[in-house]
């Protein structure tokens, strides 16, 4: 079976695709923390200040911990058959927004320390 022959009526698990979200945003989040530590031990370049290094690892972590809050809060209201709660929705929003401002400052402190 190709994309063609796919019905283009089936429903969407919305529940389905948001838990897939979450846990690729937290698989990512892992990915990021390993990669910020695998880069600032790097001898060559400017050393990267401890303190900048250290807020920088703690918002990716939360970025993290924030995907697997969702993920969590979602498998908990299904379990009960309770509405998913307002928070998230609102974590859906905030925790890759959190990930890329960690992200993103790393890159900032890895290039400026490159030049």
């Amino acid at each position: 079976m190709n994309e063609d022959e796919l019905p283009s009526n089936r429903p969407v698990d919305g529940e389905a695709l948001l838990y897939d979200w979450f846990k690729y945003l937290t698989t990512i989040s892992l990915l990021a923390l390993g990669g910020v530590l695998t880069l600032s031990q790097a001898p060559d370049g400017e050393a990267i200040k401890l303190p900048v290094l250290v807020g920088v690892i703690v918002v990716i972590a939360a970025a993290g911990v924030l995907a697997f809050s969702g993920a969590d809060q979602l498998i908990r209201a299904r379990l009960a058959n309770d509405p998913l709660p307002k928070q998230v929705r609102t974590l859906q929003k905030v925790a890759p927004f959190t990930l890329a401002m960690g992200v993103g400052g790393f890159l900032y402190l890895f290039a400026s320390g490159m030049g």
